[in-house]
């Protein structure tokens, strides 16, 4: 019997490159029900998103505000409301199944790892979205770990939100663009907004909501590990974004891989491998060399400059002829750091490599924390 190892992969970024949750906010203007129809909700998703970050980075502020269980990726609670008006369950796995967005060598690469990894899903994701990409990959239901959002529910139980999104969007979101997207001008409108102890209806609605990032990413992690009796020191993690940082602090403190796959600021101070590459199946040396990680970084990083440029010259000793041969195939080369023995000079370069790949991989999506 072949044994099984464990993998956790981030779904948005890692895996496709859409920020479902920011493009179901693009298409709110073209909904009539709250009549938004002028405004820009893929800005209003960027200051969220930025929002989200303030929350998350500056020390004391949960605090101060009372929501110490605030979560990196929260964002996709604090738009929640506007989905729930807006949109059908039906609709959201339409608009998830139209468009995976899975990565270059993605299904090849989910083929390759299936002969001996068990696959799991860890995403702030909608449940329309993740488990739509799941289906498409065959990764069991029951392997995925995503944001519950059931809108058939909260139709029903929430109906007068339009004053409150009123508010948000056309006073707090408009003083944003009018200060030059400055979010300190509009910090302590947002912090009333959605914290002080006044209960609506687009408070409930979005209180209903549980978002799958960070802490209860590691929770997630801990469920896997217990589930398939294996040690989170013998897993390994991938992720791309503020969301993840529990994730992948857990896997390096605990000596697994936690991988910075073209991630940025967040995730490279987690991580302890970083890969940047155009192609899923740049991850495939990690996989194979696990039990010999050291031993394989060093050698890559003391060749990289030799093939970087074409992978056919890359040597035969250093990876197996099978990963070879799906890099000259896809004509590309990963580019995969050790980040134990890095200087901050050599850390900062690595975030800046990282970042523009996110941004060359994921477009649009890639400018988000």
């Amino acid at each position: 019997m072949i044994e099984k190892n464990v993998c956790c992969w981030d779904l948005e970024g890692p895996i496709s490159t859409r920020d479902f949750a920011a493009e179901l906010s693009r298409l709110l203007n073209k909904k009539t029900i709250l009549e938004l129809q002028d405004f820009d909700f893929g800005t209003f998703f960027e200051m969220l998103s930025e929002y989200d970050d303030y929350l998350i980075e500056v020390p004391g502020v949960k605090e101060e505000l009372n929501i110490t269980d605030y979560q990196p990726g929260d964002t996709l609670r604090l738009v929640a409301p506007l989905y729930m008006s807006c949109f059908s369950d039906k609709e959201l796995i339409r608009l998830a199944e139209q468009n995976l967005g899975l990565l270059p060598g993605c299904t090849e690469l989910m083929t390759i790892l299936k002969k001996k990894w068990d696959i799991y899903i860890i995403s702030t994701s909608y449940t329309h979205f993740a488990y739509s990409v799941a289906k498409y990959l065959n990764i069991p239901r029951d392997h995925v770990y995503c944001t519950e959002l059931n809108l058939k529910e909260a139709k029903e139980s929430f109906l007068n939100i339009k004053s409150d999104v009123d508010f948000l969007v056309k006073n707090i979101f408009q003083q944003f663009l009018a200060n030059n997207k400055k979010l300190s001008t509009v910090l302590e409108n947002l912090n009333e907004f959605f914290w002080s102890k006044h209960e609506s209806d687009y408070i409930n609605a979005m209180n209903q909501v549980q978002v799958r990032g960070g802490v209860r990413k590691e929770l997630a992690v801990e469920a896997i590990s217990e589930k398939n009796k294996i040690p989170i020191s013998e897993m390994v993690a991938l992720g791309d974004s503020i969301t993840d940082i529990n994730m992948l602090q857990r896997l390096k403190d605990e000596g697994g891989v936690a991988v910075s796959f073209n991630g940025n600021r967040f995730t490279v101070g987690r991580a302890n491998v970083a890969i940047s590459t155009v192609n899923n199946l740049g991850t495939l040396p990690i996989f194979e060399y696990k039990e010999s990680i050291e031993s394989f970084l060093d050698l890559w990083e003391k060749n990289y400059d030799e093939f970087c440029s074409n992978p056919r010259n890359i040597p035969e000793e250093l990876i197996s002829r099978e990963i070879k041969n799906c890099f000259i195939k896809y004509q590309f080369v990963p580019d995969i750091e050790n980040l134990k023995n890095k200087s901050k000079r050599e850390l900062d370069l690595i975030i800046e490599k990282q970042k523009k790949m996110r941004k060359k991989v994921r477009g649009w999506a890639g400018n988000l924390g």
